[in-house]
This record gives C-alpha cells, structure tokens and sequence, in this order.
C-alpha cells in the first residue's frame, strides 16, 4: 500500500498554507510536537480516535518533520470526506502498520528531517502534472526525490539511521 500527499478536500487543502513552514528548509527538532504527532498516529491506527480528531489534534510546529510526515505519509492514509475509525473495513493494512511504525520511530529518534521539501506551489504543480500525465510524472519526482537518500526508509534519510533507530526502540527499550 502506497501511503502518500493526495488531494482530498477543502478543509485538508486549506491546511496546507496553516501547517507549510518557512524558509523550505528550517532544521530544527521540536520534540514535543513531534512526541504529539506519534502519539496521534498511534491512536488514529489503534482506531482510539476519529480521522477528524486526528486532525483536529495535530501539533503546529516549525519542525519540517511535523509538516512532511504528515502530508506525504499520513494524509493519503484515509479519507476525510466522512468522519470515522480505522476499524474493521477500515483497518490500517500490515503494511501500511509497518510504514506508520518507520514514521512513529522517526519522530522519536530526534534526528532532523534531512530530505528536499516542496513549497504549496511546487506541490500543486506536480500534483497537477500527476494528473495530467495519469501519473507518470511521479516516476520522475521520486527518482529525483530517491537522490537525497534512501527512499526505502524515509522519513529516515539513511538506512543506517533506520537501523540504529530499530536498535533503539523509543516504547520497549530497556524492558528487555
């Protein structure tokens, strides 16, 4: 399952300008917000909370990390068109569990968020030309995109931090 930026309604679009931060590229960690952001995810798939409670909840920050997780993992995750849990039918798919737990381990690894990001315009731009040309234009976005780092394991940009990350699990490490 591919999970990634969509266009789905008027209210999400709008949040676009609300949660883009600048200059493009801020480094920065703000632990809070990002502690908020993976605890939000994990209620979102556990189906604790509504799509729109997730919403509704998600953390403003000047972290890159807060804004890029969720618009080009999170957001393609469900719908926002209805209210409602990711339960039964809607139950999050083993795979894409597994890509959400990359994304939670990233949150809480503190490293800053490394990859290029793209300002409102430059998305609706491409989302645009996905469009036009049935898609095919985002085989040449992610090959430009795959330049910066290891697309495998993004948000991480280094497999090599993915696995000193795994090492270190933020809920279960030390019970052992």
């Amino acid at each position: 399952m591919r999970v990634g930026p969509r266009l789905q309604s008027t209210r999400l679009a709008g949040r676009v300008a609300e949660l883009d931060v600048s200059p493009l590229h801020t480094r920065m960690v703000d632990t809070g917000a990002r502690s908020r952001l993976s605890e939000l995810i994990r209620q979102l798939v556990a189906g604790l909370i509504t799509n729109d409670q997730f919403e509704d909840r998600i953390p403003q920050s000047a972290d890159p990390a807060i804004h890029e997780v969720y618009f080009s993992g999170i957001w393609g995750l469900y719908s926002d068109l209805y209210e409602y849990r990711l339960i039964g039918k809607d139950r999050v798919p083993r795979e894409a569990r597994r890509v959400l737990a990359r994304y939670i381990l990233f949150l809480k690894s503190g490293l800053e968020y490394e990859w290029p990001r793209q300002s409102w315009w430059q998305f609706l731009l491409s989302f645009g030309a996905a469009l036009l040309t049935l898609g095919l234009s985002n085989r040449w976005y992610r090959k430009a995109f795959s330049k910066a780092g290891d697309i495998d394991v993004w948000p991480f940009t280094r497999q090599r931090d993915f696995e000193v990350a795994v090492d270190r699990p933020p809920y279960l490490h030390g019970c052992a």
